[in-house]
């Protein structure tokens, strides 16, 4: 009893002492007064705040564990103190370096640095002081991991059907919420430096999240009606906290509904700005939500060698031997499933850095205001292309699993579509206007352009075509070669869709050079 007591005392106060240093970050940005604010000493006082929050952090669980009674070696006591400490000191760092360097004012530029410095090391630090955390407790928990609350059984299992027609708070929804809440400061940032206005998408995102999640379900509903919802009570499409959304409805329906509202109600600002700067964001959205997917132990592929994934931390590794798939359960021993929602987490990430940084600052001499969000079509369309035909047969939509396979062939060619429309669109705007956004390049760099893009997508539609002939479409997804060979045909006309770049400015160089 005296351990439980204690984890809670140190608990409550590694608690209290993180809200305190919240309160000290706001109330710094708010002073009216910028210029009299000791940025120095103020960054210095909440460190001091940070330090007692990560040994409160490591008392904690220390504590909690001998209450529970775990059989933690001396290593592990290692990991736990460690883990414990990094990850405790870690989460208030960026909490309070985000506030401080994002909302601030009159910041010195040396103290700005180290802020943005410890606000990107924090999300390194925390993510391993977490590994470690849970590394050391991992094999003594109970698998599968709780994954909600349910308030007729409190704390509920995804192995445990008898709650499945329970009303319960998902941990999928509360990392839905934490990844749309994400997107909003991040691209509220992006706008408070376009416009020195901070809160300008706030009713956006009031319009546009639950725009997705009804999208979302629609989609799910429409793709599975005839093997869930034919037949049962209409009242089932509304039973939303059993699971069933689909990210690609939502992300359409949410992208529509918010560009929609914005147009029509914040008309003083730029639409394609706001297009290149949120929709992209929402990669990073779906990097946080997959992690709902971990506890609610799905979005699976088939059964692989746990060896060939000793990488992943204990904890995650442990909870991969169940899948809440329809007739699956437990996997054989020494098997996971494969880890799908991590791998495409990971991709989703990587995508948001390529899309803003890679496209958008390394290409900008070439691309035009709302490419990035169609490159985000591109991406993820490709994304779940490839990802799609790996699920488990249980996961995958529609009687014979090509819904959302179909959807992200459309996501990808659409999303080309989109850009070689834009740049079409523009140029001969600009034309009319006489200023035409004639890039400095020969009638010859033209040329080669030209030709390397239709090239190269002609080379892809006839592999596409050849690989699909050699296997007749099958009823059942995966990567066959009938599946392969579309991916690579589509691939080739999407890439065709380029030419709207390069051939309005090919035609004017020619006849301006004649």
């Amino acid at each position: 009893m005296i351990n439980l007591v204690l984890a809670i005392i140190f608990t409550v106060l590694g608690l209290g002492l993180f809200g305190f240093s919240i309160y000290k970050s706001v109330t710094i940005v708010k002073n009216p007064s910028p210029k009299t604010i000791n940025y120095k000493n103020e960054v210095l006082k909440i460190s001091y705040l940070v330090l007692a929050i990560g040994i409160s952090s490591v008392l904690a669980f220390l504590f909690m564990s001998k209450n529970n009674g775990y059989n933690i070696s001396t290593g592990e006591y290692f990991e736990l103190i460690f883990g414990g400490f990094l990850f405790g000191v870690a989460l208030p760092s960026l909490i309070d370096s985000f506030i401080i360097h994002y909302y601030g004012k009159e910041i010195e530029k040396k103290i700005d640095k180290i802020l943005f410095t410890s606000l990107i090391s924090s999300i390194f630090v925390g993510i391993i002081g977490l590994w470690l955390v849970t590394n050391s407790f991992a094999d003594d928990l109970r698998y599968p991991l709780v994954n909600g609350f349910s308030f007729k059984n409190g704390l509920s299992r995804p192995d445990i059907s008898s709650v499945s027609g329970e009303f319960r708070i998902q941990f999928y929804a509360l990392f839905i919420l934490a990844g749309a809440i994400l997107v909003y400061f991040v691209c509220d940032h992006r706008f408070y430096k376009e416009y020195g206005e901070h809160g300008i998408l706030e009713s956006t995102f009031y319009v546009a999240f639950p725009a997705g999640i009804i999208g979302a379900r629609i989609g799910f509903v429409i793709g599975e009606w005839e093997t869930k919802f034919k037949g049962q009570p209409f009242v089932e499409v509304f039973k939303i906290w059993n699971g069933g959304l689909t990210i690609i409805w939502g992300a359409l329906i949410g992208i529509i509904a918010g560009v929609i509202w914005f147009k029509t109600r914040k008309k003083q600002y730029n639409l394609w700005l706001a297009i290149d700067v949120i929709v992209p964001a929402i990669l990073l959205a779906q990097a946080v939500g997959r992690i709902g997917n971990f506890f609610n132990c799905e979005v699976h592929g088939l059964e692989v060698s746990a060896e060939a994934w000793r990488f992943l931390p204990k904890i995650v590794l442990n909870n991969m031997t169940y899948s809440t798939g329809q007739g699956i359960g437990y996997a054989s021993s020494g098997n996971i499933f494969l880890p799908l929602f991590f791998i495409e987490g990971i991709i989703n990430l990587a995508g948001y850095f390529v899309i803003r940084y890679a496209f958008g600052k390394g290409l900008k001499k070439y691309i035009e205001l709302g490419d990035l969000g169609a490159l985000y079509l591109v991406w993820y369309g490709y994304t779940r292309t490839i990802l799609e035909p790996l699920r488990h047969p249980s996961f995958n939509m529609g009687k014979d699993g090509y819904w959302s396979w179909i959807w992200s062939l459309g996501f990808i060619f659409g999303g080309m579509l989109l850009i070689c429309a834009n740049h079409v669109v523009r140029y001969y705007l600009n034309k009319k206007k006489n200023n035409a956004k004639l890039l400095n390049l020969s009638c010859k760099s033209w040329l080669i352009s030209t030709i390397s893009i239709f090239a190269v997508g002609l080379i892809l539609v006839v592999i596409g075509s050849i690989v699909m002939s050699q296997n007749t479409y099958s009823k059942t997804i995966g990567l066959n070669a009938f599946n392969n060979g579309l991916i690579v045909l589509v691939s080739g006309v999407s890439i065709w869709c380029l030419l709207g770049v390069t051939l309005p400015s090919l035609i004017d160089k020619i006849k301006y050079a004649k």
